[in-house]
C-alpha cells in the first residue's frame, strides 16, 4: 500500500460518516503527510496520517495515538496522550481508527483516567491502560463509558 492507496481507503471509510465535512489535505510535498478533517473548517477533529503505520487522532483536545513501532516511543513522544497498545497490521489501521471515530464522533469528552500496566520493553515509557467517559451530545442518555 502506497500514500495514495491509502487516503483513498481513508476516504472510502470516512466519507459515508462526514460527507462534505470531510476535508483531506494531502499537498505536503514529502507525501508522506495527509491531514483529514472530519468537522470541516473547525479543526476541532481530525486525524494526521505520518507515514502508512502512524496516525494521530485528534478530537475534545484529546490525541489518541496509533503507531506501528510504538515500542519505539518514549514518554516524552506520548505524554498525556492516547496511545493504543494492541498490535496491528497497515491493512487493519484504517479499520482501527475508523471504528474510534465511530464511537466518540457524537459525544463530548467528560474525563480520561489512565492505568499503568507496566513498562515498553525500552523501559522509556509506560504501557496504559484508558477510560474514557463520555457523554452523547445527540441523544439523552446517561453517562457512556468507550475503553480504547
Amino acid at each position: 500500500m502506497d500514500m495514495n492507496k491509502l487516503k483513498l481507503r481513508y476516504e472510502e471509510l470516512l466519507y459515508p460518516i462526514f460527507m462534505e465535512l470531510l476535508c483531506i489535505d494531502d499537498s505536503e510535498e514529502s507525501k508522506n503527510w495527509i491531514a483529514i478533517a472530519l468537522d470541516g473548517n473547525e479543526g476541532d477533529f481530525h486525524l494526521s496520517l505520518y507515514g502508512l503505520d502512524c496516525v494521530h487522532l485528534h478530537w475534545c483536545g484529546e490525541c489518541f495515538i496509533f503507531d506501528k513501532k510504538r515500542d519505539s516511543l518514549v514518554s516524552s513522544d506520548t505524554y498525556g496522550e492516547i496511545v493504543y497498545e494492541g498490535a496491528f497490521t497497515i491493512e487493519q489501521l484504517p479499520l482501527l481508527v475508523t471504528d474510534l471515530i465511530l464511537h466518540i464522533k457524537d459525544c463530548i469528552l467528560v474525563s480520561k483516567e489512565e492505568l499503568i500496566r507496566g513498562k515498553t520493553p525500552s523501559l522509556f515509557d509506560d504501557i496504559k491502560d484508558y477510560i474514557i467517559t463520555t457523554h452523547s451530545s445527540n441523544i439523552k442518555l446517561p453517562m457512556c463509558q468507550h475503553h480504547s
